[in-house]
Formats: structure tokens, sequence, C-alpha cells
């Protein structure tokens, strides 16, 4: 038999053979159900353990480079996964690491050190932190806990692997405790069913676990998540009995509900594995699970999403993530973050692992006075992109470029209802590429920079325009730097002005009658000191303003900008003036849309510290009163689950609507969500963009 297959597999011909069984007896079909249940939850750990063995062969070589690989003594193929996997898992272990070191950090030196890792699989993290220099003059002991059948199989994977039992040491005489496989003075698998309280104390006081001069560390890594709240919380509850216990816990949560895009598709896709998540619909929020832990047993009780996990990494750690893979894909990985939770609870007094108790972002935005007037309208699969961009003429529109499964190049006529044909001609030298900036000026439509590989900006500028009867792209004069993840905006119907990018770059200006660009200089007061990632401009009542966007920092560290700034050019000067006129955190995000509306900017979608939801996923800035408030998304609309990255905007003033086109998200590894087309009416009468 291959150890190394999966546990499903190995327990399918016992699953069969119950099946035969249950039906001599319909008492056994409640126990069938439950086997087959446990064998599809166990199989779960096959991909995770794929997915980090990923993680632990790039990321070793940058991050953790004195830390010997383990995870290949119990997974034999070496996929590589994409960059937002890859980084997601990793931040998902990383959490947990720092979470047991901060704990080890603030025990007595002498302590014994339980660390109990429920439902474990594969993983091996006992060795890992038994062969970690910084512990060496600490009493740990490592107890893997899981279904005896796994347990059974790692146990083998263990004993074939001499580097691994020269780690542990050599095995002792077992307790008689049923269940404890393999056990040394530094290690032990234990085989329990944790519905079986009775043995998992049992198993647990051989362990020294009531010791007062011992202290647990549970860690319940996403195993907990598969049983309904009534079966897990008696194990919560159970751990916090034992002396100074604590318990880190890695679960799903829905922050913004079921309907969100990315909390659908992984639902969905939990519910398809035959191994549904349950917990995540009782303990949607932080909040809730931390609630859940203090009516468990557990007195102080802390949590962070995965993002918030990541804030806390110190920035030569996130630098040397920069290094490991070419990555941009922060809507993504951003969205995952939010989705998990890292929570630790302790019944042991003076001992944390975050800077400060969890509070949320911001409080509930009020409602906008205005009732917008949204619709949802069809979008064809075959149009389906994101980071594309939209280009609007008086009398017709298109859409260009983005990616799907790879990168487009194509021009797609976008037809209002009255719009004409058009007629379509495109270089051969215009390439595919992504994240491009798109700009309406009086004679043309501009399109500018973007990129084709991550983080590597081109310089390049477009224009269409109509000759004769037929649209032709033409290369323009290129930026002096590559740049995307940028914005700009029309000046005196002919000129642009450009701002900020991945690389920290500022402002740029395009003068049409010279057909030069020139870079443009931030004044010593201006609030910034450096160029924003993926924020935006725009222009209401002849007033520049610039909202939200990463803060570029080389340090690595990882923040949004929250102020509505003011944009003054000084032409003579060749400079820029920026002051922040409004500081508000719902308008911290990146890869979000504005439209204008009068005096009022609709900002929509993007990603923040927080997720944002069916109340403030679109927010209002009034900029004459200075004032941010949420726009509600109808149920009819939020029950769709549109996703507002990736986007753009068509925009037609004479009809006065405005739609947001396209745009998506590949949910780390549980499936892509696309977005249709979302119209924002100002006029009279309702119109629907259709596709040629």
């Amino acid at each position: 038999m291959d150890i190394y297959a999966s546990v499903a597999q190995k327990q399918s011909g016992k699953k069969k053979k119950n099946e035969k069984d249950s039906k001599k007896n319909n008492n056994v079909k409640s126990k069938n159900k439950k086997l087959v249940h446990d064998l599809f939850v166990q199989g779960t750990n096959d991909s995770s353990i794929v997915s980090k063995r990923s993680v632990e062969i790039l990321y070793n070589k940058h991050v953790e480079k004195e830390a010997k690989p383990y995870f290949h003594y119990f997974v034999k193929k070496t996929p590589r996964r994409t960059p937002v996997i890859n980084r997601g898992y990793w931040i998902r272990m990383k959490s947990i690491r720092m979470a047991i070191e901060k704990i080890i950090e603030q025990q007595p030196k002498n302590q014994r050190i339980n660390i109990i890792n429920l439902g474990c699989g594969y993983d091996p993290l006992p060795f890992q932190l038994l062969d970690d220099a910084k512990f060496s003059n600490r009493n740990i002991y490592c107890i893997d806990v899981d279904f005896p059948e796994l347990i059974g199989y790692k146990s083998q994977m263990i004993k074939l692997a001499p580097e691994l039992v020269e780690l542990i040491g050599p095995e002792v005489d077992a307790s008689g405790i049923p269940g404890i496989d393999i056990q040394t003075l530094k290690y032990a698998t234990m085989g329990c069913d944790l519905t079986n309280r009775d043995l998992y104390c049992k198993q647990l006081d051989s362990f020294k676990a009531n010791n007062s001069t011992t202290t647990n560390i549970f860690i319940a890594e996403v195993s907990l998540a598969y049983m309904t709240p009534e079966t897990a919380n008696p194990i919560i509850n159970t751990s916090s009995q034992f002396s100074n216990s604590h318990f880190l816990i890695l679960e799903q949560l829905m922050p913004s509900g079921e309907n969100h895009p990315f909390a659908k598709r992984m639902i969905n896709h939990f519910k398809k594995m035959e191994a549904p998540l349950q917990c995540v619909h009782t303990y949607p929020t932080i909040p809730d699970q931390i609630k859940r832990f203090e009516t468990l047993g557990y007195k102080n009780v802390n949590a962070r999403d995965l993002l918030g996990c990541w804030d806390i990494v110190p920035n030569d750690i996130k630098l040397k993530v920069k290094e490991v893979e070419a990555f941009d894909e922060w809507e993504e990985f951003i969205f995952f973050g939010q989705h998990y939770i890292n929570l630790h609870a302790t019944n042991q007094e003076n001992t944390q692992i975050y800077p400060s108790q969890y509070k949320e972002l911001y409080p509930t935005l009020n409602n906008s006075i205005i009732e917008y007037n949204l619709n949802i309208q069809n979008y064809p699969e075959e149009l389906q992109r994101k980071f594309h961009s939209c280009l609007s003429f008086s009398d017709y529109s298109f859409i260009t470029c983005g990616s799907n499964q790879s990168r487009l190049s194509d021009t797609v006529q976008l037809k209002i209802s009255s719009d004409l044909d058009a007629k379509l001609e495109t270089s051969v030298d215009f390439k595919p590429r992504v994240g491009a900036v798109s700009i309406n000026t009086e004679t043309h439509s501009y399109l500018i920079g973007g990129r084709r590989i991550p983080g590597v900006g081109i310089n390049e500028v477009w224009t269409l325009s109509k000759f004769s009867d037929t649209f032709s792209w033409k290369h323009e004069k290129s930026m002096a730097l590559g740049r995307v993840k940028h914005t700009a905006i029309c000046l005196n119907s002919t000129d642009i002005l450009v701002f900020g990018g991945s690389s920290g770059e500022c402002f740029s200006y395009y003068s049409k009658e010279t057909d030069t660009w020139k870079d443009l200089i931030l004044t010593s007061n201006s609030a910034l000191k450096h160029g924003l990632e993926s924020s935006q401009m725009v222009i209401v009542d002849d007033t520049i303003y610039l909202i939200g966007g990463m803060i570029y920092d080389v340090k690595g560290s990882f923040e949004f900008n929250s102020n509505l700034y003011k944009v003054e050019l000084n032409f003579k000067e060749s400079s820029v003036c920026l002051t922040s006129i409004l500081n508000n955190k719902a308008l911290a995000r990146y890869g979000f849309k504005l439209i204008v509306n009068n005096s009022k900017i609709l900002l929509i979608g993007g990603v923040g510290k927080k997720l944002y939801n069916q109340n403030d996923t679109i927010v209002e800035i009034d900029t004459v009163l200075n004032v941010v408030s949420g726009v509600k998304i109808s149920n009819d609309i939020w029950s769709q689950s549109p996703v507002f990255i990736g986007s753009d905007i068509v925009k037609r003033e004479n009809i006065n609507q405005s739609w947001v086109v396209g745009g998506g998200a590949v949910c780390y590894g549980f499936g892509s969500v696309w977005n249709s087309i979302l119209n924002f009416n100002f006029g009279e009468f309702k119109t629907e963009i259709l596709h040629k």
C-alpha cells in the first residue's frame, strides 16, 4: 500500500463495505454517514499539504534560509501553486508560528510546553519547532492528534524517515493509554476521535496536561471548521479546563455575509468536496468568534484576520517575501486574508500575542440621503475579463486588453442602444497588457501604461481615434517611466496628468501642444512624499481630487491612504501641492473606481483593511460638505454577488449614465468569480449596454 496516497482513497474499500452492510441494518446508517464525512474531511489534508510544500520550496530560499525542509517527508508531489495561493498559505502558516513563538516567549524558563496540534494531518510543525535553535533551551513537547487511521499512516511515514526518528529521539515505554502510537521524550502521535471526551482527556493527562508546571498550546488549523458547533464547542470547552491553556484556531470567516463573492465561492467549494464548512455559519465574524471562546471557558480572547496578521509581520520579513516571486494580486490576497481568522484564547494571565485588542476599523457609515438607481445588466461570458480598460466617445464605447485565462489585446465594441456599429483596426504592435489607464480627451481616447509581467510597468501610450468610418490604434509619445497601478485625468480638453504607480512614481504631465512629458515635483508642504499605488484622481467643479491608494514604503509596510487630497498644480515651478481636506477610513482602499455625480463622488468597490459589505462597498463623498456616506446596495443586487475589483467605467454624459463593466477575482484555490455590468442611472431613462 502506498502510504503517501490520500486517506480517503485508502479507506474507500471500508466505505463501500459499510455502505453494503448498512442496507441490512438501518441502525448502521448514521455511523456510516459520520465515517464518510470523516473521510472527506481527512481528504482535505491532501490539497493543503501539497500547497504548503509549494510554499516551502519557494519561500525557504528567501525568507527562512536556515529552516530545513520537512514537508517532503509527507508529500511527494512538488507542484508550484499560483503566487496568491503561495502567499496565502505562507501567511496562514506564519500567523500560527508567530503566535506559538509569542506564547513560548512569555512562559517561565523551566516550564513544560505541550504543543497539541488537533487535526494535524501531515503537517510537520512539530519537527520544525523541535529543530529550531531558538527553542533549544525550552522544554517543548509536541503532540500530533488526528483520526486514528490518519495518525497510523503519519506514524509509518515518520518511522521510515531516519532524519525524523533522530530528531524526535528513541521511543519510550508507552503509558498504555489507547490511541498513542509513537511516544518519545519530545514527541507523540495520538489517534483520537475528538468527540470522545473521556479518551481525549485521558490521553492528555498522560502528557502532564493537568500539571501547573505545564503550559498547553492547542492548535486547530481549520480542523474544527468541518464540525457542527455542537460537536466542536465541547472540544474547545474541554481544552480550556487544562492548566495554563492556550487555544489557537484558524478558521474561515464571512465578515460580509454569504453573498460576498469570495464567501459564496468558498462555501460552494467545500460543499463540492463533500466536507462542508459548519462553524462559519454560526460564527461568521471576528466578534462572533471572540464571544464564542469567551463563553467556552477562556477569559482572555483576541483575534485578527490573516490580513491583520500580515500587518504584524516585521517589515524586513515582508521585504524578503517580496523577493520570492513576482506578485501584484493584492486584491485577491486581501480578499483571502479577510476570510480567515487567527484567534488566540487563554486562561493564563498576562499572556498576549497581539499588540492591541481587536476592534472594528470604523463604525457603520450613515446612509446617503440620495437613493441611487442601480441595475444589474447581463454580460456575455466571452467578454469576461478583469483589469481591462474602457474607452468612451460620444456615440461609441469599447473594452480593451485585460485578462481572462491569459492577457488579452483585443478591442471590442460595447454598444449603447443608440450607437452605430464601429469598424476597428488594431496594429500588430498593440500587445496584450493589464492595468492600463484609459483617458478620454476632446479628440481621442488614450491608453496609458499597464503591464505585461507582474510588477514591471510599461511606458507605452496609445490613442484610439476615428478616421473616416474606422477606429484605429496609434502609438504616441511614450512616458519616461513605465507605470502600472497608476491614475490619470484629462486637463484643458487635450492634456494629461498622470500620478502614482506600483514603484512610488509621482506626477507627470503631457502637453498635447508640445508633444512632451514633464515630471512634476511635490512641494515640501505636501502631505505625501511619494506616489500612491492604485489611487484615483477625479475632477469635480474644476477641482482635482486624489483619493485612496496604497502608501508607497520602501520598508515594506502595508497601509492605505485615508485622505481626500486637493491637487493644485503650479506649471511655472513644475510642482504639485497636495492638501488633505478630509480624512475617513472608509476611503482607505485600493483597486476601486470613481463616478462623479454633480458635486458628489461615488467610490466603488476595491479592497482595504476592512472587508466591504452591502452598506459600504460603494460610498459617497460630498465635496461641498466634506461628508462620507454609505450607499446601500439593494438586496436584489447584493444577492447576485457583484465583485468590484478589476472593473472599469463607461460614462455617457449626454444621457447622464455610467456603467461599471466587468472585473473579477481568483478566490484563492476555490475558483474564479466574474462581475457583470452595473448601471448607475442619474437621468430619466434606463439604457443598457449591448455587445457587438
